[in-house]
């Protein structure tokens, strides 16, 4: 009996040793991958700050500097700066919105930097002056407050941790100064005419039933089919209240977020990479696959999929890997413009990779009195005659301050440069004109 308890003890000694071994090694192990993450997200800091401090030297050597090609080297610097921030940008842990806010003021610095060179060389005017003005206290603020984050993070605080880094903030919302609402920058033309047509401050494009999660996880798996793996992500409360979801299909990992009033699919968005020859999947870019007439019918089937009825592609480019489609619904032949829904497509695999449809469950309503006052025969005239007009469409539009209405819309050239012109087909006014700059980095409207 006594020599049964000896072995036993002795037993339960060994199996206590080898769990011990085995929890040490397993707690190294995480210890040593979350240091690992921990020093990927500093080195990305630590570049994002130097890139954002070298931004707020150059825009402040361009206020003071008249001539034009030293101001054309400074901007060419400057857009270097902005695409490695975006770069650094993408590989710290940020809330969807807050990197969406920050990229979009970096991708607008770079384009109006371009539009500078292309259309100005690089001369600087009053507005102008104006404008780097505003871009130059933007980027002091966020460089004021990544140079508190790095001193906190040489105390010892971590960056995967997402913690509170003092005054109430944590990681993420030191990056929500740097915006570009305030600034008057130059459409870019890969969002195509338009893009930024969000109008309405009321919701007016969602159902009001309430949906539960299961409900909106269903959406997802009805809207990308044949997934391989769904995690909820969370929540997300603001304008629009959604619920966020991780999906792993085919090799890429999205993010979806679905609205919680209507299940309507906000966004999407993947991490997209590869050669650019061939996919996961086996596809081989060629002509074929990868032609406009291709990739529009891929996002165009895939607002089918989402319930989206009368999505036309109204404008589209590609790049590399991607195509980028902006969808609009058209009613009666009218194209809806504050209605636009952006989508990317993955030409590799010919998937959609992204979706941005904001504008749409902002804008999409019921509209009354899309009737002309003007025929196309009477618009047409308003248009100057040097103006060679090659396509001509009723559509709406959003107007600059509030508001939308019904026009005209006269695409063509002048002098070897493409333009849009629009004519309100109530009062026969003209309402915008806007001008594509096609420069080496893609092309501008203005």
């Amino acid at each position: 009996m006594k020599k049964a308890f000896i072995i036993t003890v002795s037993l339960l000694a060994v199996v206590v040793m080898v769990l011990g071994v085995y929890l040490f090694q397993t707690n190294t192990v995480l210890g040593n991958t979350s240091a690992n993450l921990e020093n990927l997200y500093q080195r990305s800091f630590y570049d994002l700050v130097n890139n954002v401090n070298n931004m707020e030297v150059g825009v402040s050597k361009l206020m003071i500097t008249s001539d034009s090609a030293s101001q054309q080297k400074l901007m060419s610097e400057l857009k270097q700066q902005t695409s490695d921030a975006e770069d650094k940008l993408s590989l710290l842990p940020l809330e969807i919105e807050t990197v969406a806010e920050t990229t979009k003021f970096m991708n607008h610095l770079n384009g109006y930097c371009t539009s500078l060179i292309t259309y100005k060389d690089g001369k600087m005017e009053a507005n102008d002056l104006k404008n780097m003005n505003k871009i130059h206290l933007g980027l002091k603020q966020i460089k004021e407050e990544l140079n508190e984050v790095s001193k906190r993070i040489m105390a010892g605080a971590r960056i995967s941790d997402n913690m509170v880094f003092g005054r109430g903030k944590r990681f993420s919302d030191n990056f929500t100064s740097l915006t570009a609402d305030t600034i008057e920058f130059p459409s870019l033309i890969y969002d195509g005419p338009f893009s930024e047509s969000t109008e309405s401050k009321v919701v007016r494009g969602l159902p009001d039933n309430i949906l539960s999660q299961e409900e909106c996880e269903q959406k997802v798996v009805e809207s990308l089919g044949d997934i391989t793996e769904l995690t909820p992500a969370g929540e997300t409360n603001g304008v629009f209240e959604t619920y966020d979801f991780v999906v792993k299909k085919d090799n890429l990992e999205y993010f979806v977020q679905v609205t919680k009033r209507g299940g309507f699919v906000l966004t999407i968005s993947a991490n997209v990479s590869g050669d650019g020859t061939e996919s996961s999947s086996g596809i081989t870019l060629d002509e074929e696959t990868s032609s406009p007439k291709e990739y529009t019918k891929v996002a165009e089937e895939f607002a089918k999929k989402l319930g989206l009825q009368n999505m036309q592609c109204v404008w589209s480019a590609s790049s590399d890997e991607i195509a980028y489609v902006n969808l609009a619904p058209v009613e009666d032949d009218i194209i809806l413009y504050p209605d636009l829904i952006k989508a990317k497509v993955y030409l590799n695999s010919m998937q959609v990779v992204g979706w941005e449809a904001s504008s749409y469950a902002y804008n999409h309503h019921e509209r009354e009195d899309m009737v002309a006052q003007l025929t196309k025969t009477e618009a047409r005239k308003l248009v100057s005659s040097e103006l060679n007009v090659d396509s001509q469409k009723l559509c709406v539009i959003p107007l600059d301050y509030v508001g939308e209405t019904l026009a005209y819309e006269f695409a063509g050239t002048y002098d070897n440069y493409q333009y849009y012109l629009y004519i309100d087909a109530y009062t026969g006014d003209q309402v915008r004109v806007l001008r594509v700059v096609q420069t080496d980095q893609g092309n501008l409207i203005m």
